[in-house]
């Protein structure tokens, strides 16, 4: 499974980015706006980013009609040949997802909440869909079996879901488990997944006896 972490906050990130662990990073305007982070500063965060360890980032369009949408995307995608444009799953953004598709320019169609808009997403030739499973959860619906449907659905179309809104460390084993491919998660939730009281113990024992042996 891939790992992205989803957050825009640089002292955060960068610990999380050294270790190698994680392939890139997601970002959307609330994830901006919680960090501090002007649009006119993301071209110097995308910079940082790549050159703090990510692969990839994800940067989504602002705009709201599919030729604003569009354009936007392109200039998004000027930033870097490793930034995934993200547009959100309305009616013009995936009229300008199968544009940008077209083009060549990958683009993530992100809040997600149903399979129809997994199969639209396909059709418009998205590299990636981002299902908001916490949120999906938390409206009463079965998040995790809509998942599951949303990747059968899209077996075989070149359009992957990375998971996002993910509220716990210990969904991320159960969505690897159920084949999810990859999963976007907050720098607390990364951090969470570290953490093993066991293991901890384990270590105290270990150190003790190593001291012994000198």
């Amino acid at each position: 499974m891939d790992l992205y972490l989803d957050s825009a906050d640089r002292d955060a990130l960068a610990p999380l980015l050294a270790t190698g662990l994680f392939r890139g990073v997601t970002t959307n305007p609330l994830i901006l706006q919680r960090a501090g982070v002007r649009l006119s500063e993301v071209p110097s965060l995308v910079s940082w980013l790549l050159a703090s360890g990510a692969d990839e980032v994800f940067v989504q369009t602002t705009a709201a009609d599919a030729d604003a949408i569009e354009r936007e995307g392109h200039a998004l995608r000027d930033l870097s040949d490793r930034l995934v444009v993200k547009v959100p799953a309305t009616g013009p953004g995936l009229v300008a997802t199968r544009r940008l598709s077209a083009a060549g320019v990958p683009v993530l169609l992100t809040v997600v909440y149903h399979p129809n808009q997994a199969v639209l997403a396909a059709a418009a030739g998205a590299r990636l869909i981002a299902p908001y499973l916490g949120r999906m959860t938390e409206a009463g619906r079965d998040g995790r079996a809509d998942l599951r449907t949303m990747a059968r659905a899209l077996a075989g179309t070149g359009t992957g879901v990375l998971v996002a809104s993910v509220r716990d460390a210990a969904v991320v084993p159960e969505l690897a488990a159920d084949g999810l491919e990859a999963v976007t998660v907050g720098t607390d939730v990364a951090h969470a997944m570290f953490a093993e009281p066991l293991t901890d113990a384990a270590m105290v024992q270990f150190d003790a006896a190593t001291s012994a042996l000198r």
